[in-house]
């Protein structure tokens, strides 16, 4: 798929994932906004974080942060691949160039499939229990959902609001 401009507009996004200020906590979810972009993320005790990042275009990407040494450090794009399990008609997903984003303690990456299909990717992560996340052909981990449609809802709403500003 054609990268768009969104994914570089959240690099200084996906930095802040560790300790998103004013986040609100929804269901194991921290959604929290800045003045680009809104995020819903929950970080797992292997210190792996996923989520969604909703940017002020209206594009939902996907977003993961990885501790190192992760294989992904000083590279501009590399491979993720995630699986939903549950009742959504597109449960594969896959970006072979998903920004990568260095920080001082992990490393963030941002999958994009740009707005056609943001609603998709919404539906995946709302109807699935879990995901399955491999990062340059190697598998991370799965990481549970739960509470995903309550996070989301409040992640709508805040995008709204950033859309209208």
């Amino acid at each position: 798929m054609v990268k768009t401009v969104f994914t570089l507009a959240l690099a200084a996004s996906a930095l802040a994932l560790a300790a998103p200020a004013g986040a609100k906590m929804i269901d194991n979810w921290d959604v929290a906004t800045n003045a680009k972009s809104c995020t819903m993320v929950s970080t797992f005790a292997d210190d792996v974080t996923v989520g969604l990042i909703w940017s002020k275009t209206g594009e939902l990407g996907f977003i993961t942060t990885l501790p190192r040494p992760n294989g992904v450090r000083g590279r501009a794009t590399a491979p993720v691949q995630l699986t939903f399990d549950g009742d959504s008609p597109m449960t594969q997903w896959e970006d072979d160039r998903a920004a990568v984003v260095s920080g001082p303690d992990n490393d963030a990456l941002i999958a994009n499939w740009g707005a056609a299909h943001s609603d998709e990717l919404a539906r995946a992560v709302k109807a699935a229990s879990h995901v399955k996340l491999r990062v340059g052909g190697k598998d991370v981990g799965t990481y549970d959902l739960s509470g995903s449609p309550a996070a989301y809802r409040a992640l709508s709403h805040c995008g709204e609001q950033l859309a209208a500003k």
